[in-house]
């Protein structure tokens, strides 16, 4: 009895699973089929090269002498039919920590911290921008209409002011438009 109960028990998730039909689209008479573009698949190396330069372009955003921290590589992926995704998550400042002389941040170099990452936003801003135009050169083989997109996540300390700041930047835009240079951005 109990060799036919385990039998039936293991055929149950089989019951389960339903085959589906496959559909077949028909067109009917007077209506148009869209056309869809085929695909391409970008390869994974060419993506690394792509997270590397990125890396690169935004550890050296401010110049040597004050360094952006980067959190994390910059990762990128392609999403089929959609197109190429690439995010980072930087701090456009190194910034100082709490430590055993020092168990709060002064109100001076906070304030100093603020008004660096203000006036590195245009510079993050227009980097990002040329990323952009750099991906569409780069992935020439993807589809006009495919979406390119960059998302930027900014660190901030708990102990900041982050009244006005961006917490991401976000560009994005068809590889065609990207190569123009036009980008839509949005900050949240």
């Amino acid at each position: 009895m109990k060799p036919l109960l385990a039998l039936l028990l293991c055929l149950v998730p089989a019951w389960s699973q339903v085959a589906k039909k496959a559909a077949l689209a028909r067109a009917t008479p007077g209506t148009q089929t869209k056309k869809v573009e085929k695909s391409v698949r970008v390869s994974l190396a060419e993506l690394k090269t792509l997270e590397q330069d990125f890396n690169s372009r935004l550890a050296g955003l401010a110049g040597m002498d004050e360094p952006v921290e980067l959190m994390g590589d910059t990762r990128g992926v392609q999403l089929e039919d959609y197109g190429i995704v690439v995010t980072s998550e930087v701090s456009l400042v190194v910034t100082p920590g709490v430590m055993p002389g020092r168990p709060k941040i002064p109100p001076e170099m906070a304030a100093r911290v603020r008004k660096a990452r203000q006036e590195r936003l245009p510079l993050l801003r227009a980097t990002m921008t040329d990323m952009m135009r750099h991906m569409a050169m780069a992935f020439q083989q993807l589809p006009a209409s495919q979406q390119l997109v960059l998302v930027v996540r900014l660190y901030y300390g708990a102990w900041e002011d982050t009244t006005g700041m961006p917490a991401q930047v976000t560009m994005k835009a068809a590889r065609a438009s990207a190569a123009a240079g036009k980008v839509e951005t949005e900050e949240r």
